[in-house]
C-alpha cells in the first residue's frame, strides 16, 4: 500500500504539478499578453506624439511658407510699382525732350536773323540771294512761307514799303 500511496501521491502530486504549471502558465500569458498591451499603448502613444509633431512640423512649414510667399508677392508688388513709377519718370522725361525739340524747331523756323523793306526794283529772289547767296526757288519760298499773310497769296507780287522777315535757314537749306 505504501506503494500505492506513493503512486497516488506521484499521480496526485503530477496533477498538482500540471495545475501549477497551467496556473504559470496562465499567469505568464496575461503577463505577457498585458505586457502586449502596454507596448501596443505605449507604441500607440509614440506613434500619435509622433503624428502631432509632425502635424506641428507641418503647420510651421505652411506658416513659413505663407509668409515666404506673403514677403515675395510683397516684393513684387514694390518692383511692379518701382518699375512703374521708372517708366512713368521715362515717359515724362521722353515727352519733355520732345517738347523741347518741337519748341526748338519752332524758334528755328520761327527765328529772324533779318527784316528786308521792300523797295521798287526787289524781288524775292533778289532777297533770298542777298541773305542767303542763292536765288533758287528753295530759298526765296522759304521767305514767302515765312511771310504769306504780309504778301497775300500770289508770291510774285510783292510791294515796296512792305516790311518781310527773313528767317534763318533750316538744316536742310545750309
Amino acid at each position: 500500500m505504501a506503494e500505492k500511496k506513493g503512486l497516488f501521491d506521484k499521480l496526485f502530486g503530477k496533477k498538482e504539478q500540471e495545475e501549477a504549471a497551467e496556473k504559470a502558465k496562465q499567469e505568464v500569458d496575461k503577463q505577457r499578453a498585458d505586457m502586449e498591451a502596454r507596448a501596443a499603448a505605449a507604441q500607440e502613444a509614440v506613434e500619435k506624439k509622433a503624428k502631432q509633431e509632425a502635424e506641428k512640423a507641418a503647420a510651421e512649414a505652411a506658416k513659413q511658407a505663407a509668409e515666404k510667399t506673403e514677403e515675395v508677392e510683397r516684393q513684387n508688388r514694390e518692383r511692379v510699382e518701382q518699375a512703374e513709377k521708372y517708366q512713368a519718370e521715362g515717359e515724362a522725361r521722353r515727352a519733355e525732350a520732345e517738347a523741347r525739340k518741337l519748341a526748338a524747331e519752332e524758334a528755328a523756323r520761327n527765328a529772324v536773323i533779318a527784316t528786308h523793306t521792300v523797295t521798287a526794283d526787289d524781288t524775292l529772289s533778289h532777297i533770298a540771294l542777298r541773305y542767303y547767296g542763292h536765288a533758287t526757288p528753295d530759298y526765296y519760298k522759304l521767305i514767302y512761307e515765312f511771310n504769306k499773310e504780309i504778301i497775300g497769296p500770289n508770291m510774285n507780287i510783292i510791294v515796296p514799303g512792305q516790311v518781310l522777315k527773313i528767317p534763318a535757314l533750316p538744316d536742310e537749306l545750309k
